[in-house]
């Protein structure tokens, strides 16, 4: 009952951390009476079990008293038929009733710290639930050195998230130094790619590359540290925007900083906000909007100055005149670095040095913006889609 108690208090704790992130989309549609009758539901679970768990310590001190009680009749019983047989004296049963009667209380005692420990102990199991998992991702125990060149190939490479397959023998290489886009329609893998070559997950089979090399041969640290990555969802932590900037380092001159807040544009609303850098991001960076989070994620982006840059859809949340802006940006960042982006809006990869189109998790088509609309397959369809005017596609 104590560890079914911790499992409905850790259902509580979720639950109400979906609603707080949530809120406006719970208000937006009018779930208010939904979720408050769902987190009734599982409040009125946890106390009848919390109840039933009480009742459970509360028993056992009370079953000691109950078997000390027949113990103490049998003593009585037994005892005295000893004593009219002759066979003990007044002074031996007198001795041996003494000495039963001062270990009862040690006994509820011990009963007593029995129920409790079986409760502490359900809570223990899932600490210790959390603590044990060793990760699966690992270092070699030798590690290659550093890659001192930075193109990136896939080969033959499979992975599925539990039993729905994502990547089917996916295979392209982008050369160091260049630009290369990955398009496809939504949940052909690309995605997956990012998290592949950043060691977030590993390949079922095949293999991810970095300069030549299998990106498990080197350390962790040492291909993340490579890695620069801008995601449309600029996730911030609830710190200043300083802090969420400069990620712990504690180095980095205020002209290179000021550098980077001007080439992300975080300079055009810093004025806007009471403290400046030093304004709060609130928690998840709920006190910036989606533009303004994704700025500050550029800059921590260009502040890394890593060889390998990859972008999902960097400039998702900015509106026309700040995403030619920011790109424009992305662009001098980009120059000399291999750079992998993924982008729905192919307005922004046209210049790509090559374009890899995607579906169902393989490669069906690979080379320039014209070669590709020459060829008149899926990119073409996809630019149509975007483009509706014929006059766009010359």
């Amino acid at each position: 009952r104590a560890r079914e108690a911790r499992v409905i208090a850790g259902g509580l704790s979720t639950r109400l951390d979906e609603v707080f992130h949530g809120i406006n989309p719970v208000k937006l549609n009018r779930l208010e009476d939904y979720q408050a009758g769902r987190y009734g539901r599982l409040l009125k679970r946890r106390i009848r079990v919390e109840t039933e768990t009480a009742f459970g310590r509360a028993l056992i001190p009370g079953l000691i008293d109950v078997m000390t009680g027949i113990g103490f009749i049998a003593v009585l019983f037994f005892g005295g038929q000893d004593i009219i047989s002759g066979e003990k004296t007044v002074g031996e049963f007198m001795s041996f009733f003494t000495a039963l009667a001062l270990m009862f209380e040690p006994l509820r005692r011990l009963g007593a710290i029995s129920g409790q420990w079986q409760a502490t102990a359900a809570s223990l199991e899932r600490v210790y639930g959390l603590t044990e998992v060793h990760p699966s991702i690992l270092s070699p125990a030798r590690p290659a050195p550093p890659p001192d060149r930075f193109d990136i190939g896939f080969e033959d490479v499979h992975f599925a998230y539990e039993e729905s397959p994502v990547l089917r023998g996916l295979s392209f290489t982008a050369e160091d130094g260049k630009t290369t886009a990955l398009v496809g329609a939504s949940g052909a893998g690309k995605s997956t790619v990012f998290n592949l070559l950043t060691r977030l997950v590993d390949p079922r089979s095949g293999q991810v590359k970095l300069g030549g090399r299998d990106v498990r041969d080197y350390a962790l640290g040492d291909v993340r540290s490579t890695i620069s990555v801008v995601t449309q969802d600029a996730l911030l932590f609830d710190e200043t925007l300083r802090e969420n900037i400069l990620l712990g380092k504690e180095d980095v001159p205020p002209d290179t900083l000021q550098a980077a807040l001007d080439a992300a544009y975080v300079t055009e609303y810093l004025p806007k906000l009471s403290d400046g850098l030093n304004s709060p991001a609130g928690p998840r960076g709920s006190a910036l909007s989606g533009g303004q989070r994704q700025r500050v994620a550029i800059a921590r982006s260009l502040l890394k100055d890593a060889p390998v840059l990859l972008l999902d859809e960097a400039t998702s949340a900015l509106d026309a005149a700040s995403e030619r802006a920011v790109q424009d940006a992305l662009d001098r960042l980009a120059r000399g670095r291999t750079t992998l982006v993924i982008a729905h809006r192919l307005s922004t990869i046209q210049g790509a040095d090559k374009i890899v189109v995607m579906d169902r998790g393989q490669v069906v088509d690979e080379g320039s913006h014209d070669e590709l609309l020459a060829r008149d397959g899926i990119y073409a369809d996809l630019y149509r889609l975007q483009f509706r005017d014929p006059a766009d596609l010359s």
